[in-house]
């Protein structure tokens, strides 16, 4: 049997006015670490074969690529314009993906680098603009990243070629986080938790509204963990075993909320509900009950303990499903002598569009005729256990 509970906690998080800080939050201990957002100006991705390294755009970082020449033109740089110059955003579904990756080509070609076949580093050949919220501007060049050594040499300096710096950063102290995060008066500062110890983030970050990036007030999700956005009016709804958790950082996002002119205050979208699979397998829902706005920047919420196992743990070994895409039927095969069940077929939203029982048969079929051509979710319980199959129908 799938291990399931039903622990429900209240929990609540303090951005603080003007949400001056990020903090990250584990759905089994509580909150982990609150961190000033203006601590950081840029990170890197910790592992040392990735070339991600993000902006805190959330905190006014503002990031340009230079385009006049590549890492050659330094001494030439020349900002005039640059208001016109487009602003490079981190990809807020994909931590990895930062504003320095925007314009990547794929392997070799990472956006600010290009990897070596024969040294197995990534050679930064371009230029940027970086613009701090203090409104200081700097020429910036990523000059390696060491892949090997899990390091990075980077260079900086004032528009007028003044405090020339050329850095390396050594990653490895860090790499027990996703991020290793840096400040340009500071150095490398410390931002966040060990990347193990948390699931969600609240922060305050780009994201595309209206295909337009726009700052927003959210949470993103630990890339270790899986989740999935459910939009329902039964809020008792809890089969997270019908769903399809995904991986995207940015699937609670920040639309679980909206501020109404007419009260001047954030309203909570009471038909949106997360359910997330933490780094154990444990599988939590998640649903919003407040949000006090740039004020105080509290929210709070409650989280259910759904199961402390991944139903992937307990598959049927004796049962087939075809055929697979489906046009008109679904033949649900068993071994002869199996006791009655329930078959039962779910949008990705998780609501029940048909339920057949399962007979003594051997064989059942389900009729999905009907059906618009999509992914479903077939959900089988029978003696004891639970199987889930994601099935296509075609037309």
């Amino acid at each position: 049997m799938v291990n399931k509970t039903q622990a429900q906690t209240s929990g609540s998080i303090e951005m603080g006015p003007q949400y001056a800080n990020e903090v990250f939050y584990s759905l089994k201990n509580g909150e982990v670490k609150s961190s000033p957002r203006s601590l950081w100006d840029i990170a890197f991705y910790t592992n040392a074969f990735s070339a991600g390294i993000i902006t805190n755009d959330g905190a006014g970082v503002e990031l340009y690529s230079y385009p006049w020449t590549d890492a050659a033109g330094w001494d030439s740089f020349d900002t005039t314009g640059f208001s016109t110059w487009p602003r490079m955003y981190n990809d807020a579904s994909d931590f990895e993906n930062g504003s320095f990756n925007r314009y990547q080509k794929g392997h070799p070609d990472y956006g600010w680098g290009v990897y070596s076949s024969t040294t197995h580093d990534v050679v930064g050949d371009s230029l940027f603009l970086i613009k701090t919220p203090d409104g200081i501007l700097r020429k910036l060049n990523i000059v390696r990243k060491y892949s090997s050594l899990n390091k990075y040499e980077i260079r900086f300096a004032l528009i007028d070629g003044t405090q020339d710096q050329t850095v390396m950063l050594e990653v490895n102290p860090q790499n027990d986080r996703m991020f290793m995060a840096y400040s340009f008066v500071n150095g490398i500062v410390d931002r966040e938790p060990a990347a193990g110890s948390w699931d969600i983030l609240f922060t305050k970050y780009y994201a595309v509204v209206q295909n337009t990036p726009y700052p927003v007030v959210g949470v993103l999700t630990n890339n270790a963990d899986s989740a999935v956005r459910v939009a329902t009016t039964d809020p008792n709804f809890s089969d997270w075993s019908v769903l399809n958790f995904d991986n995207g950082d940015d699937i609670i996002g920040h639309d679980w909320k909206y501020f109404d002119m007419g009260s001047f205050q954030y309203v909570i979208v009471d038909t949106l509900m997360y359910f997330i699979k933490d780094q154990d397998g444990a599988v939590y829902k998640l649903t919003f009950d407040s949000f006090t706005g740039s004020s105080t920047g509290i929210a709070t919420f409650t989280t259910t303990l759904l199961s402390t196992l991944s139903v992937s743990d307990n598959q049927l070994t004796d049962i087939a499903v075809y055929p697979n895409p489906a046009s008109r039927v679904i033949n649900i095969e068993r071994m002869p002598g199996s006791t009655s069940g329930t078959a039962s077929l779910y949008d990705l939203n998780g609501r029940l569009l048909k339920e057949q029982t399962l007979g003594l048969s051997g064989k059942t079929t389900l009729d999905v005729d009907g059906l618009a051509t999509g992914t479903y979710i077939l959900k089988t319980i029978s003696e004891g256990s639970v199987t889930t199959h994601k099935v296509s129908v075609v037309k």
